[in-house]
């Protein structure tokens, strides 16, 4: 159940990155909200607050996150599972909290996390990822952990922090989303099932390397329902945050799993992250 539950976070994880670290090349003036015909008589407040569209809303995000270098991201991780293998079942409660600070170039990232499995002692974690090393802290240990162990993953986190189009793939599944507004923040709502969801989750993993085991699980999935939630800020167009609530079922080798999540995520900081440091103690892990 484990070995799933870090799979799950893993790809959601990779959704949240990406949404703050796009750097789609558009450098296109963005679509007016109202063409002239349309704005006549309207005052300058009607014409200020109407709603942009999806598509006027993705540009001009691309637009503003384009140049940014710099940012952190704090997530929360709710997991209800339940695991069945014949007569036997099995409940598992997971927390899982998450804060990143990221400089896009070159990429370094420090992120702290905590795990929390009912019946099991919490895990926390902080490391250091560069362009070619993770160094881990567990306890008061660091340890640099082998090169096999983490091209791969440096890949992966590349890929996210630099996607091509990321909230392009809300045009997949358009019909099933609406732009909306709360607060200080435009608010692209998703609610979508079955395959649909797989095909977003598939388009959003290609882009962002994911393996071999990963895509194979995704097909396993049946997701029967996914609400999500992405904030873009009124003034910045900059992401403010995310929100996703996912049920879904997956059988493997004979047991069953069924979760429920929630996942809220937000981004700050934007271009203020001006230094990552690693200490001496994780350096000196390396040779």
């Amino acid at each position: 159940m484990k070995k799933w539950t870090t799979i799950f976070i893993g790809a959601l994880l990779a959704v949240s990155l990406a949404a703050c670290g796009n750097d789609t090349d558009n450098t296109a003036t963005p679509p007016a909200t109202n063409n002239e015909t349309s704005n006549e008589g309207n005052t300058p407040a009607e014409q200020e607050t109407k709603i942009p569209t999806l598509d006027e809303l993705i540009t001009k995000t691309n637009a503003a996150t384009k140049e940014m270098k710099s940012f952190t991201t704090q997530a929360n991780i709710d997991q209800n599972l339940k695991l069945d293998a014949g007569e036997q079942s099995q409940d598992q409660q997971v927390k899982t909290s998450l804060k990143m600070d990221i400089i896009k170039d070159p990429m370094m990232i420090y992120q702290e996390m905590n795990m929390e499995m009912s019946g099991q002692e919490a895990q926390n974690v902080k490391q250091y990822i560069t362009s070619d090393k993770i160094y881990s802290q567990v306890g008061d240990q660091w340890v640099a952990i082998p090169e096999a162990q983490t091209s791969e993953l440096i890949e992966q986190m590349k890929a996210s922090m630099n996607p091509e189009g990321e909230l392009e793939q809300f045009k997949k599944i358009e019909e099933d989303t609406e732009v909306t507004e709360e607060g200080d923040n435009y608010v692209i709502n998703a609610d979508v099932s079955g395959d649909n969801v797989k095909e977003l989750a598939k388009a959003v993993m290609e882009q962002n390397g994911s393996d071999a085991q990963m895509q194979a699980m995704l097909d396993q999935m049946n997701i029967t329902s996914m609400k999500m939630k992405y904030m873009i800020n009124k003034e910045t167009y900059l992401p403010a945050g995310t929100d996703v609530n996912m049920v879904m079922e997956m059988e493997q080798n004979g047991q069953k799993m069924t979760m429920d999540m929630k996942m809220t995520s937000t981004f700050s900081n934007q271009d203020q992250v001006e230094e990552i440091k690693i200490p001496q103690e994780a350096l000196d892990s390396a040779k």
